[in-house]
């Protein structure tokens, strides 16, 4: 996601995406769209969050290393 590879707008209503339902928002403010959310209904999956205006991927609104980091332990 944070190299620009994953085809988010493809998403956008939900569809099988490696044998696992996912849905994207995208994410607005005043001025426009600055990133989008992954979801994946029906599941207890964590949310992932990328804002390309700030450069920012979140998992459950966590830094994503950090949270793989935790993960770990």
């Amino acid at each position: 996601m944070a190299a620009g590879r994953f085809n988010w707008r493809r998403y956008c209503t939900p569809q099988t995406y490696f044998g696992q339902e996912i849905c994207v928002t995208p994410l607005h403010c005043s001025y426009g769209q600055i990133g989008y959310t992954v979801h994946f209904p029906y599941s207890n999956m964590p949310e992932v969050e990328y804002d390309w205006e700030m450069g920012k991927l979140t998992v459950d609104e966590e830094n994503w290393k950090e949270y793989f980091r935790h993960s770990e332990q």
